[in-house]
């Protein structure tokens, strides 16, 4: 870490901290799409931004496994610093980081990001880190619910860091789509200890500018698959809301959830909204 602009004092705190929370999050949970950035890579994002201009902000962190609150968190004073997540760990993390790191600002909310954002949480942040599951869903729904997080009336910046992977068209459409600005991309900017499932050890960060009209293009709860063994699950499950499970895709009940919803449950003959069935509980 000898390249970083900071003190060495700084990099010693930030490693003993780092040690300490480093047990308590133990190994990734591969349901999650976990697979976490080397500690190098997640002081680096927090370096993204020069730590004085994170005083007296307010960031949120969608997901935050990788541990980049904690560098914002020593190496400035936020007015806010948010990690919203659905993993069990991140409470007593969070925990961890406001009484013996001393990181008053951090607070833990607990939440699934396929959730509609709570409206306390709509346009409030100045900056927003986010690491989706890397499927086309998973960037859907993560930067829907960046942009309603992010302020509107005033200067904010979504972080995505994400694995293009021949997937830069569908980023830059929904870049295009939201309203959203790609202000730099940074390269292979992510290092993670162990491959990702697409099978690579490096991913890009996107610096994504919001403007007032920017709008995010999946405004409620989304239901459908997200991560990755889901998204490229064949048939997928969805659940009528009486109870039937039916398999939707090739080898499955019907060819597509339009046929599902055209043709209705056989069971109950409801043709209207049908829930994913997802191993991952909604909180």
């Amino acid at each position: 870490m000898s390249n970083l602009p900071i003190s060495d004092d700084i990099i010693t705190k930030f490693n003993q901290a780092y040690d300490i929370i480093d047990k308590i999050r133990g190994k990734p949970n591969t349901e999650l799409d976990q697979y976490f950035v080397t500690r190098e890579t997640s002081l680096k994002r927090a370096l993204l931004v020069n730590p004085e201009d994170y005083n007296n902000k307010r960031i949120i962190a969608l997901g935050d496994m990788d541990l980049v609150s904690l560098g914002i968190g020593i190496l400035s004073k936020p007015k806010d610093l948010a990690v919203l997540d659905l993993d069990k760990r991140v409470p007593e993390i969070a925990l961890n980081m406001k009484f013996d790191q001393k990181i008053r600002s951090v607070r833990f909310i607990n939440q699934d990001i396929r959730i509609r954002m709570i409206a306390i949480l709509k346009n409030q942040f100045d900056y927003i880190f986010i690491e989706p599951p890397m499927t086309k869903e998973g960037l859907e729904v993560g930067l829907s619910r960046a942009v309603q997080c992010a302020k509107k009336n005033e200067p904010s910046k979504i972080f995505l860091s994400f694995d293009a992977n021949d997937k830069q068209q569908l980023i830059d459409e929904y870049v295009e789509r939201m309203g959203l600005t790609i202000e730099s991309v940074k390269k292979s900017f992510n290092e993670y200890e162990f491959d990702t499932p697409l099978g690579t050890r490096t991913s890009n960060l996107y610096v994504l500018d919001v403007n007032e009209n920017s709008k995010e293009t999946i405004i409620n709860h989304y239901f459908g698959p997200m991560y990755y063994r889901e998204s490229t699950q064949v048939p997928q499950l969805y659940e009528c809301k009486c109870s039937k499970i039916h398999s939707v895709g090739q080898g499955g009940e019907f060819s597509s959830l339009k046929e599902l919803m055209e043709k209705g449950c056989p069971e109950c003959g409801y043709a209207k909204n049908f829930r994913y069935a997802s191993s991952i509980l909604l909180e």
